[in-house]
């Protein structure tokens, strides 16, 4: 038997005890066996008692993988995939044959819910994965038109390794007294991962990628690439096989969704040395055998950051990602520095001697100090602080 995880430690009695959680826990930290154990097996009615809603058809291929193994030997407890990109008659037909737990994407799930092929009104455990994701634009909308189907009465579980305010506030919304669970730094990259920022020129970022596969030290096959656009993956993936004549393929969302589990699988069985991938790869999927991931292009938010390199340290193993940066970035140089700096990963030259580094820090120091002067009472502002208080009727 191997040993619970801190947040399966934590995550896993409250859940029993029928609480609502909202769970913030490293990339890799196993959430997704946390979350699944509440669920309880029911010998009554035929619809289904569980449903986990997730971002990407990848992570609910994945989370229905191991719903499956952990119900195994439990009789009437089938588990239905229901995702985008893959037929949908068989997805249909599976519905019929008393499900208990669904794993979804939102937009397929409202295709299906349209159609009353399912009733969600039986449902007890509602599962949001990826949280921050879920209640962003583009799926907030689903999300929330989803749990309208659910009853009051259920159990809501939320987790994300980022978990920022504003989502924090409006995932509150759909929960009872949930108990928050936080493990780790909040928003932090994951510990086990050796973060190494390189500032690198566009038009260099090529030849330095080939230089780390060339590394002895650094090159562990399989690599995951992160890139910020599909025709930037497909390019890319052409002059690495070219350049270094390694094993390279390219994922994206234009990939028909058999090609990307066929890659998926290949990822994780080996056949590939190098994958190069936009976001879907970003998030919660477990790449357990890849131990170094280059952001070839920094991503557009630090949250996602977090996410990306976090495909390369998997429950507790050490994993490296590298990071390439330049003045195409300066929007995020504070939010760099503040995140990575802790960590003890040394920071370039260029970043830390940047004007536009300076100058968001100086903006930030203001914004701190006008914080500061608008709460602090003194004896000129006494006064004009009672009136703006003073809600009297005049």
């Amino acid at each position: 038997m191997k040993q619970p995880t801190p947040v399966q430690m934590q995550m896993v009695p409250v859940g029993l005890t029928g609480r609502d959680v909202i769970a913030s826990a490293d990339t890799g930290s196993g959430k997704t066996v946390a979350f699944l154990l509440p669920v309880k097996p029911t010998h009554s009615a035929s619809s289904p008692v569980a449903l986990i809603l997730t971002p990407t058809r990848e992570l609910a291929i994945q989370i229905e993988r191991q719903a499956k193994e952990l119900v195994m030997g439990l009789p009437n407890m089938r588990t239905a995939l229901l995702v985008g990109g893959m037929p949908l008659p068989p997805q249909l037909h599976r519905l019929k044959s008393s499900i208990k737990i669904i794993i979804a994407t939102p937009g397929r799930l409202l295709e299906i819910l349209k159609q009353k092929a399912v009733q969600l009104d039986k449902v007890k455990v509602v599962v949001v994965d990826e949280v921050d994701t879920m209640l962003k634009m583009g799926f907030q909308q689903q999300v929330l038109e989803v749990l309208e189907q659910v009853t009051e009465e259920r159990q809501t579980l939320l987790a994300s390794a980022t978990i920022p305010t504003g989502t924090e506030e409006l995932a509150a919304r759909l929960v009872r007294d949930p108990v928050r669970i936080a493990i780790g730094e909040k928003n932090q990259p994951c510990a086990n991962i050796r973060q190494i920022l390189l500032w690198v020129e566009e038009p260099s970022k090529k030849k330095k990628l080939f230089e780390i596969l060339n590394d002895s030290k650094l090159y562990q096959p399989p690599v995951v690439v992160f890139v910020d656009c599909k025709l930037g993956a497909d390019l890319l993936c052409e002059a690495v096989a070219k350049v270094t004549g390694l094993n390279t393929v390219a994922i994206h969302s234009d990939k028909s969704q058999w090609e990307r589990n066929r890659i998926l699988r290949g990822l994780l069985d080996g056949d590939f040395e190098v994958v190069i991938s936009t976001g879907v790869l970003g998030r919660g999927l477990d790449l357990v055998n890849v131990r170094l991931v280059v952001n070839f292009d920094m991503p557009n938010t630090m949250d996602e950051y977090v996410h990306q390199v976090g495909r390369a340290g998997r429950l507790g193993h050490r994993g490296t990602a590298i990071t390439f940066l330049n003045n195409n970035n300066k929007r995020l140089f504070l939010e760099v520095v503040n995140r990575v700096k802790p960590t003890g990963s040394i920071l370039p030259p260029q970043l830390l001697n940047s004007p536009h580094l300076h100058e968001q820090q100086r903006k930030e120091k203001q914004r701190v100090k006008q914080k500061l002067d608008d709460v602090l009472v003194t004896k000129n502002n006494l006064l004009d602080i009672i009136r703006k208080h003073d809600r009297r009727k005049k």
